[in-house]
């Protein structure tokens, strides 16, 4: 395959993609180089990199190597460099596991809903859009991202079961939560919003991110009879305590149309899901 269209969910955490081979995702630690005396094997996503001259470690190896223990960019928007690094080495996995000959790609990544403007999001698309060459476990790579979407955080899962209607999404993520009201496809951007803490930067416990969240979307006029759909990796842990005010939450169970047919996925590749729908949508 000459081109791939995919869709890029370049979290704090993990970075989630999908395409028409499937899905895959690593953890999005990155730590600068150093020379290794101990040469030892961390998980399956560990990657020494180079990219912009800017050598250093990805992946699992990270999560324990890094002095500040796998660092990450946190906040409201993700137009800076970390995301290019985790944009192009999801890239370099995906071609490399599904289609090595491919080297242009058309993606959609996301923005949290916060930031989700036109300043923003051109900073993302410029930062991504043309050729790249870099090397990761001393392999060069070459790749030419011919299009670029921008999607919002949370708006873009509900496109992995898009449907009519009035729903609440909540993404929840390790730095930041992403709620979403969409009704009849169509974001309502005053019952929308981002909130500035995530599964990682909350030290209380799962009961207390919820309680955090119901809090935060009441204050938007959030209706205890709503149909309340949530994504991300604790979606499934974070439910019972989501339910305790909002009795109709439900987990985004992502459908993923690729090669195989319709595959069942996670609810942490919802984003990555939606984005794929978009991407096809816009650049297929």
């Amino acid at each position: 395959m000459s081109k791939l269209i995919l869709g890029i969910d370049a979290g704090n955490y993990m970075a989630k993609v999908a395409g028409a081979f499937g899905v895959d995702s690593y953890r999005t630690a990155i730590c600068d180089w150093f020379q290794r005396d101990f040469v030892e094997s961390f998980g399956e996503d560990d990657m020494e990199f180079e990219i912009d001259s800017r050598k250093g470690y990805a992946g699992s190896i990270a999560v324990y190597e890094d002095v500040f223990g796998g660092s990450g960019m946190y906040g409201d928007s993700k137009a800076h460099k970390d995301t290019k690094i985790r944009v192009l080495l999801a890239l370099y996995r995906y071609i490399n596991k599904h289609s090595p000959s491919t080297e242009e790609v058309s993606i959609v990544t996301g923005q949290p809903i916060t930031s989700h403007n036109d300043k923003e999001k051109l900073k993302i698309s410029g930062m991504l859009q043309g050729g790249h060459e870099f090397t990761v476990n001393g392999k060069k790579q070459y790749v030419y991202i011919q299009d670029v979407g921008v999607a919002a955080e949370g708006c873009g899962a509900f496109w992995s079961v898009a449907q009519n209607g009035k729903f609440r999404i909540l993404d929840i993520g390790s730095g930041t939560i992403n709620a979403a009201t969409i009704i009849q496809k169509k974001t309502v951007n005053t019952a929308s919003d981002t909130f500035n803490f995530g599964m990682e930067t909350v030290n209380r416990g799962i009961d207390s991110v919820a309680r955090g969240i119901i809090r935060e979307t009441t204050r938007m006029n959030w209706q205890r009879t709503d149909n309340v759909l949530i994504c991300g990796g604790v979606a499934n842990e974070i439910l019972p305590f989501i339910r305790e005010h909002y009795p109709n939450a439900k987990t985004i169970q992502p459908l993923l149309q690729n090669e195989k047919g319709v595959q069942v996925v996670a609810p942490t590749y919802s984003n990555a899901v939606g984005f794929y729908e978009l991407a096809k949508l816009n650049f297929g």
